[in-house]
């Protein structure tokens, strides 16, 4: 008898996790509309928990592809949804089939994500410094504060708790070690880690 309970509590909590990636995907689908941003078929939102989104009414551009997957988690073990941010006059895009798993994407210039990317746990995407880097002008201002493009190429896989900054591109196809802060761009199969991020090895 008690077999069969745990069997049915199984399924019932199964179930109940489903309706739960449903309607998140659903109330996140209709935030990404309601700011107005194009986005393909297949998109999700999964663990049961909602991404944080922040887009400015004046951001240029912002779209994603088929298939782009956010994972977010709010458990004992693991406690980190999505974030998206993207401030006024900036682009972002997200190519197909691409994924993140509790990772922050912020945009104040232009951050470009290509298809069948994989970004781990926790990593972050900045395309700017937040604040200038002369400690006159940050008592202030946050005038003069450097923001460049960032790229991330087809196939790359960015290990959990990776930090991408400002005017990085990553080559197709290449990997970033866990807990890696990249500060310079990688080229295409290659193997990077490290703080900041050093080149390992070819992969092909």
């Amino acid at each position: 008898m008690g077999s069969v309970i745990i069997y049915i509590y199984k399924c019932c909590w199964m179930l109940l996790f489903i309706f739960k990636n449903k309607w998140c995907s659903f109330v996140f689908k209709t935030k990404l509309f309601c700011y107005g941003v194009t986005f393909g078929k297949g998109i999700s939102a999964l663990g049961g928990v909602c991404p944080q989104v922040r887009i400015s009414k004046d951001a240029k551009e912002v779209c994603f592809g088929d298939n782009v997957t956010f994972n977010n988690f709010n458990d004992a073990g693991w406690n980190s949804k999505c974030a998206i941010w993207v401030r006024k006059g900036a682009v972002l895009r997200i190519g197909d089939n691409s994924g993140m798993n509790g990772a922050l994407v912020y945009a104040s210039n232009s951050v470009t994500i290509g298809s069948y990317v994989k970004i781990g746990g926790s990593s972050r995407i900045f395309d700017t410094d937040f604040h200038p880097l002369c400690y006159e002008k940050r008592r202030v201002t946050n005038e003069g504060t450097y923001s460049l493009p960032v790229i991330i190429e087809d196939d790359v896989f960015i290990g959990a708790y990776s930090t991408i900054l400002k005017g990085v591109t990553i080559g197709a196809r290449s990997i970033i070690a866990a807990g890696s802060v990249v500060t310079k761009s990688v080229p295409s199969d290659e193997l990077w880690g490290g703080n900041p991020a050093k080149f390992i090895r070819k992969l092909s």
